[in-house]
């Protein structure tokens, strides 16, 4: 029996009480988020206290645009993940952390199948590995809890086979095995679907989805 590993990201970690749970339960990388107004928004004092642990697990910080890392330490955190580009052009690939394209996650919200149109149209870097594909949603960036048509996800990876497609969008334990049956992502993204409440985890959904995972990895 073949047997394809999905790589798991839990995101939108607060504490070090959830992000030693996600570790010890199988998380591959840990999300942060950036973005002011997000309930699940963290200060530079608990980034840095996050940035020093598990060297070995990815840490992803999430921003609205890529010169919004452009104060954080990239010391302890392996990629940037951002939903859109630069207010200014002319600061394209120049703030953040510098251009390094491989250091980079673009998310993209999905609606409709237009919106993998102009994800063609999009200057995409050459050496920006992954595309994170989330829920459209008007006024929340991301971790709203709705999902999207996941043939979207599939259209995506016939369309950019280079890259690592990262599905997103109301991911639960429930669900996650069929979004992978059907997409085959190279990773699933979750927030809001294994939360007690906004910023805070609950464990036992933490273990659940990684199990679930983890069976629909070895189905056809």
């Amino acid at each position: 029996m073949s047997y394809t590993r999905t790589r798991i990201k839990f995101c939108g970690i607060t504490n070090l009480i959830d992000a030693r749970a996600a570790v010890e339960y199988g998380a591959d990388a840990l999300g942060f988020i950036r973005v002011e107004g997000s309930p699940r928004y963290v200060s530079d004092r608990q980034l840095d206290e996050l940035a020093e642990t598990y060297p070995f697990v990815g840490k992803v910080i999430v921003v609205r645009r890529p010169e919004d890392a452009s104060e954080i330490d990239p010391k302890g955190f392996r990629y940037v993940q951002h939903y859109e580009e630069s207010a200014d052009d002319e600061k394209e690939g120049k703030q953040g952390w510098g251009y390094e394209a491989s250091r980079y996650i673009r998310a993209f919200r999905i609606r409709e199948q237009s919106d993998i149109e102009e994800m063609e149209r999009y200057p995409l870097q050459a050496g920006m590995r992954a595309y994170l594909l989330d829920t459209y949603h008007k006024d929340q960036l991301g971790g709203s809890g709705e999902t999207f048509d996941w043939e979207l996800a599939v259209e995506a990876k016939r369309r950019f086979p280079d890259k690592r497609i990262i599905l997103a969008g109301g991911l639960t334990p429930q669900n996650v095995g069929e979004a992978i049956r059907r997409v085959r992502p190279y990773a699933v993204d979750v927030s809001s679907g294994v939360e007690a409440e906004p910023g805070r985890k609950d464990h036992a959904k933490l273990r659940a989805f990684v199990a679930a995972v983890r069976a629909a990895d070895t189905q056809p």
